[in-house]
């Protein structure tokens, strides 16, 4: 039997939607967080993208969201309903797969943090740390067992370059690029190094850290987000790249469900 899956991850900055046929992923759209969108709207721009991928609203079978911006996530819900017939399912304290949290309430953790967990744990030799960069930085930690034992965040990338920009008046905004030397020898450079280079560090320290401190020798590192891809090369830990981490994970939360 096929059975066609809609995933949704809305953060704050993208929604990124992931389209499965059984456990295979057909494709991956995105498009931005637009806070005052009414659900029609949303239902017309899912819609559009369906139709750029070849696909209907009446082949899901199903639909799983994991939401970290509340004020959109009814308009979202109101929109798959009306375009698939179908209530979706959303991450949280009642639909979090077969999945041990040792964090409570459940309802205070990031939907996405949840599913990032639940992949990784499917996916990975256990313990493992998930780093995941993208609005905010955060650092999962699922330990020997399985179980999700808590996290770090700190301001994503994207936030401390555009903070440095808007408040030291002569400083630019600039590209998040991996310059030639951690010495830059211009503004730019100087900015990406700290920027980029800086991450990279906080990377290592911070796991190498929570490795120490969980006593989780031989852990896992993966990184998944938007930002991780220009950052994992410059880190000096072993980090796995996976950039549909989140997505996997609602598709086996799903399943459990």
């Amino acid at each position: 039997m096929v059975i066609m899956l809609l995933t949704i991850d809305i953060g704050n900055s993208n929604i990124t939607l992931g389209a499965y046929q059984n456990d295979s992923l057909l494709f991956v759209s995105r498009m931005y967080t637009a806070r005052h969108k009414t659900s029609d709207e949303f239902a017309t721009k899912l819609l559009e993208i369906f139709k750029l991928y070849n696909v209907k609203a009446s082949d899901f079978s199903g639909t799983v969201i994991s939401c970290v911006v509340p004020e959109i996530e009814g308009s979202i819900i109101r929109a798959v309903k009306l375009i698939t017939g179908k209530e979706p399912i959303t991450v949280g304290e009642k639909h979090h797969g077969n999945f041990e949290i040792d964090v409570l309430p459940v309802a205070a953790i990031g939907a996405d943090l949840i599913a990032a967990a639940v992949a990784a744990k499917a996916k990975y030799p256990l313990p493992c740390l998930v780093a995941d960069l993208g609005t905010a930085t955060k650092i999962i930690v699922v330990d020997k067992s399985g179980k999700f034992v808590g996290c770090t965040i700190s301001p994503g990338v994207k936030i401390s370059l555009d903070a440095l920009a808007a408040r030291a008046s002569l400083l630019p905004s600039v590209s998040l690029t991996t310059p030639k030397s951690a010495v830059g020898t211009n503004t730019v450079e100087c900015i990406q190094s700290g920027v980029v280079f800086g991450t990279a560090a906080m990377l290592d320290g911070l796991t190498k850290r929570i490795i120490g401190e969980l006593s989780l020798e031989n852990a896992t590192i993966v990184a998944t987000g938007g930002c991780s891809r220009g950052i994992i090369p410059c880190c000096e830990a072993e980090i796995i790249y996976d950039e549909n981490l989140v997505l996997d994970g609602l598709l086996e939360i799903y399943k459990d469900s």
